[in-house]
């Protein structure tokens, strides 16, 4: 089954200077207007309906920029193909409001405050489009304050900092409130792309965090993955509305192990599903206790899936991240998904070996002491 949407970047020219615009939808996310296509509907047809509906804006289309895909599994069961068609759009009439039932607001932006607030609290699907739409624009976005690091899965090469491939993680089940905001303090002081915790810390994170580029990752059906689907699809929609922008989740090993492949396959797109868009999925394998043939096989179900990232351990297994795990995992998936390197990271220098094997992103509790040279003080993730 196949479903389409549409959308796009809308901008205007006011008093000589460029704006564009982005909506604050209801979970308090920014993000783009788009919205299923219609009966006898064009892509281009649909995207400036939306825009019209969400914000009141009349727009022309000026350029396509580009068509997301990825699949999931419906309430029914059924394997859904979905394609997002975004547009780069030109206001030329209506009055800017916001459709209430949808979304919570909407607003002009100058180019710099609209990266801005893409990198800080928008979804990371959207980041390419509206990359392209400011570069079609003339206007560039090199780099970010994140470092000098740019693109969806960005290639380390030696030389770069290591902060911004961290994700900054505390997952102690005995961690309390107070480690939580030194981990967050952390993650602003060195750099660190997130902080990834449990859900039941995902908001304090958010609010440590908001208005800063640092993003939160919450873990799902951790450690053991062995949670009913609908748990861990409910868990990921939940992370989601308390902020989290990304979720690590553990896949159903034990059914990996006995070669139901359609029932791990189901189980990921459950939380791809769940999530709509609204955070990167990432898939722990748990490497520890699979053969390669079984770490290859769960990296196509991953992706088959609709998955954005496969990622070595939980850090509460056996083994740990490896760097033939990683150019195994490389190799594995396309070009769409990135590979995150987890457990056992506690210095630079292996942390540089994940990342030269192929890591677009680390796991560690040990990142400030990665980055500064000092003793690590953790001895499990």
């Amino acid at each position: 089954m196949k479903e389409i949407s549409a959308g796009g970047v809308v901008y205007r020219k006011r008093d000589g200077k460029l704006e564009l615009q982005l909506i604050r939808d209801r979970f308090g996310k920014i993000t783009l207007a788009k919205g299923k296509l219609e009966a006898r509907e064009t892509e281009r047809q649909a995207a400036l309906r939306e825009v019209q509906e969400e914000t009141g804006i009349q727009g022309k289309i000026v350029a396509p920029l580009s068509v997301i895909r990825y699949e999931y599994e419906s309430s029914e069961r059924v394997t859904v193909q979905k394609e997002v068609h975004y547009y780069l759009v030109e206001a030329e009439a209506g009055t800017l409001h916001a459709q209430e039932e949808e979304i919570s607001g909407v607003d002009w932006f100058s180019p710099q405050e609209s990266w801005q607030l893409q990198l800080a609290e928008g979804y990371e699907t959207n980041e390419e489009v509206l990359r392209l739409a400011l570069e079609k624009l003339g206007v560039g976005v090199a780099g970010d304050s994140r470092g000098e690091v740019s693109g969806r899965f960005p290639i380390w090469t030696p030389g770069m900092p290591l902060a911004p491939f961290i994700d900054h993680t505390l997952l102690k089940a005995e961690a309390n409130s107070a480690e939580f905001s030194k981990l967050c303090e952390e993650a602003l002081q060195y750099g660190f792309y997130s902080v990834c915790v449990n859900g039941r810390w995902v908001r304090q994170c958010r609010e440590q965090l908001s208005g800063t580029n640092v993003k939160v990752c919450s873990v799902v059906g951790f450690p053991l993955g062995a949670g009913a689907t609908r748990a861990k699809a409910f868990e990921a929609a939940a992370a989601v509305e308390d902020g989290a922008s990304e979720i690590d989740m553990v896949l159903a090993v034990g059914k990996l192990l006995e070669a139901d492949m359609a029932s791990v396959e189901r189980d990921i797109s459950a939380v791809v599903q769940a999530v709509q868009g609204g955070a990167l999925v990432k898939v722990i394998l748990e490497t520890g206790l699979l053969n390669d043939e079984l770490k290859r096989e769960a990296c196509r179900i991953a992706e088959a899936a609709g998955a954005d990232y496969v990622k070595t351990s939980t850090g509460f297994g056996p083994g740990g991240a490896t760097a033939d795990d990683i150019r195994l995992m490389r190799g594995s998936v396309s070009s769409r998904l990135g590979v995150k390197a987890s457990g056992g990271i506690r210095d630079a220098a292996k942390a540089r070996q994940m990342l030269l094997a192929g890591a677009s992103r680390l796991g560690t509790s040990s990142g400030a002491a990665i980055v500064t040279g000092a003793a690590s003080e953790s001895e499990g993730y």
